[in-house]
């Protein structure tokens, strides 16, 4: 083979992958929705609160939806996506329904815009669609948090939440419904223990 045809044979080829990744549709975005919590079923707070980027099981650090298959086999969507790494919708998601309680002076993610008094930090260690039990996957989530002073950093409760949905068949918008019902069930533990560790916390003060 000439020069000239290797070159001819290597720019086709180039062209080829090209059109294969024009033709490969964009996977969907998802986030998590934030559980609403009435501010009427809990007391103001003169708390400043951070949420703090929450700490992911290596296999969930991604923007890739995680699936669960036998023998521990993790894998992923080919076709679905969060809006971003998925701890940081996970961490959208908690300061929108701590903020929607209205029981706190403030809530932010950014540690940097303001004093707190609090801080809440979340570690999440399973957030997937489980298929190791049949063909249509059973959405779990299992979080644990921890509320602490600031800026001592003193822990005043740790707890681990979970929760599991059945997808009602395997399609994405099925599966991906069944995770965030699983999500709001766990996140709303999250955001009702937080609140009560911080009032607490403020009552036992002088």
């Amino acid at each position: 083979m000439n020069r000239l045809t290797m070159t001819l044979a290597v720019a086709l080829l180039a062209g080829c992958a090209g059109g294969f990744e024009r033709d490969a549709p964009e996977p969907a975005l998802y986030v998590l929705t934030a559980p609403r919590v009435e501010a009427t079923a809990m007391v103001r707070l003169p708390s400043d609160l951070i949420v703090l980027r929450p700490a992911l099981a290596p296999a969930l650090a991604t923007e890739r939806m995680a699936t669960r298959w036998p023998g521990n086999r993790i894998d992923y969507y080919a076709d679905a996506r969060w809006s971003g790494d998925a701890g940081l919708v996970v961490q959208a998601a908690l300061v929108e329904s701590l903020r929607s309680t209205g029981n706190y002076q403030s809530v932010e993610a950014d540690p940097g815009r303001f004093r707190p008094t609090h801080v809440l930090g979340v570690e999440v260690s399973r957030l997937e669609a489980d298929y190791t039990n049949g063909a249509v996957p059973v959405a779990r989530v299992v979080m644990t948090a921890t509320v602490a002073r600031h800026p001592d950093r003193r822990s005043l409760s740790t707890w681990t939440v979970s929760a599991e949905r059945q997808a009602a068949d395997n399609t994405l918008t099925a599966v991906t419904a069944a995770l965030d019902e699983a999500f709001r069930s766990a996140a709303l533990e999250i955001v009702t223990g937080t609140t009560g560790a911080i009032g607490t916390d403020l009552r036992s003060q002088p």
